[in-house]
């Protein structure tokens, strides 16, 4: 018998998956968590290759560096990311792993169905407008590589894990006025105007890791 762990705060998400749970898995049990990611892990222990449903963007426990953990503890777990918005990084990192799914709470109960028929096969499903954006970020990832030298995209991941132009400069063996001008040269070729905004620019292209972001 096949377990579904349901994370979601929403009533209605949940009695919706619910109910197409039992359209594709009538014998599937179901079991709704919503209170900690302590709990979450107690019911991984006891279901190691069940199916997580979870909406990241309104769980107050479960972010990307949770997700990354749990998924090396809980391997064989599958995942089906189910919320109105998904985190650019999480697809970069995850949209071609086998044990990831990604559905927007927008789609139609077909690709809603689609995403849990794939996860009972232990295979990954996208729904059609990720597919999209993925697309988008791709053209991107493309026109970054090609608008920046190799150095200026050696910098452009060291600001964007936070370090300042003084403390690159030392690392690279170069001069503070060096790496500011990297910067504007890097700003620009970019259209970006702060270091926020290349940041996001650096985790869409996925030159660096969120992990890199967080530490």
């Amino acid at each position: 018998m096949k377990t579904f762990i349901l994370s979601d705060h929403q009533d209605i998400s949940r009695i919706g998956i619910s109910h197409l749970i039992k359209e594709v898995c009538p014998a599937g049990e179901i079991i709704e968590e919503l209170n900690s990611c302590t709990k979450l892990e107690v019911l991984l222990q006891q279901f190691p290759e069940s199916i997580v449903i979870t909406d990241l963007a309104l769980s107050p426990f479960m972010d990307e560096r949770v997700l990354k953990q749990l998924h090396i503890t809980y391997p064989q777990v599958q995942w089906i990311i189910f919320s109105e918005e998904m985190s650019e990084n999480i697809l970069s990192n995850y949209c071609t792993n086998q044990h990831f799914s990604f559905v927007l709470k927008k789609c139609e109960a077909n690709e809603i169905l689609l995403a849990l028929k794939y996860a009972l096969k232990k295979e990954n499903f996208i729904c059609n407008p990720i597919i999209r954006l993925l697309m988008h970020f791709r053209k991107e990832t493309k026109q970054c590589k090609e608008a920046l030298t190799p150095t200026e995209t050696e910098v452009l991941k060291l600001i964007a894990t936070g370090k300042s132009a003084k403390e690159i400069a030392y690392e690279r063996n170069s001069s503070v006025y060096t790496i500011i001008t990297h910067k504007k040269n890097i700003f620009r070729k970019l259209e970006v105007r702060n270091i926020h905004d290349a940041t996001k620019y650096t985790l869409r292209a996925g030159l660096i890791d969120t992990i890199e972001y967080y530490i």
